[in-house]
């Protein structure tokens, strides 16, 4: 019965060493994946910080050719961003300007796809519009929006 003691604190010391393992093991675990998740949400943070553009229109003389208005965005950001149909959304007013409807090109009126860092492009809308104030809001694909109120005479 003398033995039965210290069998009975070993077989414990040994169940509190693989309890023990085992939390140090899950804490492990879970740190590496939070440490992990981290590191792809900063990532694509940075990304989006370095994606930025502007709306460069004087808002009370916006050039107008009949039923095209011409609104020149800057790539104020570090790295170039997408310049088509299928990565930017235009809004007037509210309602969404149909692909068909807008045209992007660059300064001198050549096509593009992408405005590198510090570049200026101009997205001509086709649309009626009255005189008055109207709200031109414009969206990249990874969700940077930026507006515009303007006048039209």
């Amino acid at each position: 019965m003398g033995a039965g003691g210290p069998a009975s604190e070993l077989i414990m010391f040994i169940v509190a060493i693989i309890v023990a393992g085992s939390v140090a093991g899950a804490l492990a675990y879970v740190t590496n994946d939070i440490a992990g998740g981290i590191k792809i949400r900063g990532e694509g943070l940075a990304d989006n910080l370095r994606s930025d553009f502007a709306i460069i229109n004087d808002p009370e003389n916006i050039p107008v050719s009949g039923n095209n208005y011409t609104f020149y965005i800057k790539n104020v950001g570090k790295n170039s961003i997408p310049f088509s149909n299928d990565a930017l959304q235009v809004f007037i007013d509210g309602k969404m300007i149909p692909p068909s409807n807008l045209t992007f090109v660059d300064v001198n009126d050549l096509p593009t796809s992408s405005l590198d860092p510090y570049e200026v492009g101009k997205i001509v809308v086709t649309t009626n519009l009255s005189s008055g104030f109207h709200k031109l809001v414009v969206v990249l694909e990874n969700g940077k929006v930026r507006s515009f109120v303007f006048r039209i005479p």
